[in-house]
């Protein structure tokens, strides 16, 4: 019987049915660079300095920018406009590697970028990334990756499986789950949940081993959760949350936050240091998002709108503080 973890793979990712092969854009949900290309261009910003520290750390390499779960190259087509047109220092000695396991949206993504007249690589998985020197950012990555999903029933820690459309309780199916079962339990009532991504574990740690030096920049929904919150995966269709997770595989997007601490831990294990860890609202502010939200001034329609957009990234009522940005390094 499939664990809750293979069903949302199946549910999001099979090839032919789900959820982000049929995806409609902005139809369930908006991620950061379809509200407005700032946020591409505030993040290439600060990336540019990373790069340079990478270049400081290593002369003699080559510097890479690496997006993983980079789509239909939106985000990086944003950030290697920016780095083109306001660093042109770090654009001379740059290449792009474009990392997404859809095939169809990889030939868009790589389409996009090589526009920009810098020399693109593109790979289907993290596993193929070639050892690199430079910065790897993935954004609204992790929130995405499977996981299992523990429940406290009868007093024990046992986790919920997918059969025929209707879940059903079982065993915990690998002893990686025993910690963290043990460590929440304690915090849960009867029917309490919580969701655990080994994956994002394993994530972090290839990461880590294809990094030769420089930054991982991760941007996502999360926080660091303790030993007493739990951790509850979402669905969404329409931009509302829906409470049924199961029904109707491949119409909704299932999501589980990221859990930051989980990810720093497991970063630190593999070589990586802990650089920087922050609010999406502090990162954009700090980064001079409210520049291009003053040069949106205006009366009319559009500009209000334009406004509206610049504000979701970065107002607390947003995606301000809800998005977390996580910067580890590595023989920096």
């Amino acid at each position: 019987m499939p664990t809750f973890r293979d069903f949302m793979e199946s549910a999001l990712y099979d090839r032919d049915t789900g959820f982000y092969s049929v995806r409609e854009k902005t139809a369930d949900f908006y991620t950061a660079p379809e509200l407005h290309p700032a946020f591409g261009a505030v993040l290439a910003d600060r990336v540019a300095v990373l790069l340079r520290r990478a270049r400081v750390a290593n002369a003699r390499a080559r510097l890479s920018l690496v997006e993983v779960g980079a789509g239909d190259g939106t985000l990086a087509a944003q950030m290697v406009r920016r780095l083109r047109e306001s660093h042109a220092d770090v654009a001379e000695d740059l290449s792009v590697v474009l990392v997404e396991r859809s095939r169809r949206d990889l030939t868009e993504a790589a389409r996009r970028v090589t526009a920009f007249g810098l020399p693109v690589d593109a790979c289907t998985g993290l596993d193929r990334l070639p050892v690199f020197t430079g910065v790897l950012v993935s954004n609204e990555l992790i929130d995405a990756l499977p996981a299992h999903l523990l429940v406290k029933s009868g007093g024990e820690m046992r986790e919920v499986y997918v059969d025929e459309g209707r879940e059903k309780i079982g065993p915990l199916s690998t002893p990686e789950l025993a910690s963290a079962a043990e460590t929440i339990a304690p915090a849960l009532e009867e029917g309490g949940r919580h969701a655990v991504s080994l994956e994002a574990r394993r994530w972090i740690a290839e990461a880590a081993h294809r990094l030769s030096s420089g930054f991982i920049v991760t941007l996502d929904y999360g926080k660091r959760y303790s030993d007493r919150t739990p951790n509850v995966p979402r669905a969404y269709r329409a931009h509302r949350l829906e409470s049924d997770l199961v029904s109707a595989p491949g119409t909704k997007d299932l999501t589980v936050p990221a859990d930051f601490g989980a990810l720093i831990d497991a970063g630190a294990a593999a070589g990586l240091t802990l650089e920087n860890y922050e609010s999406l609202s502090r990162f954009l502010i700090d980064g001079g998002i409210e520049r291009w939200l003053a040069a949106a001034a205006g009366d009319g329609a559009d500009a209000y709108a334009e406004r509206a957009r610049l504000k979701t990234l970065f107002h607390p009522e947003g995606m301000g503080e809800a998005f977390k940005v996580l910067i580890q390094k590595k023989a920096i």
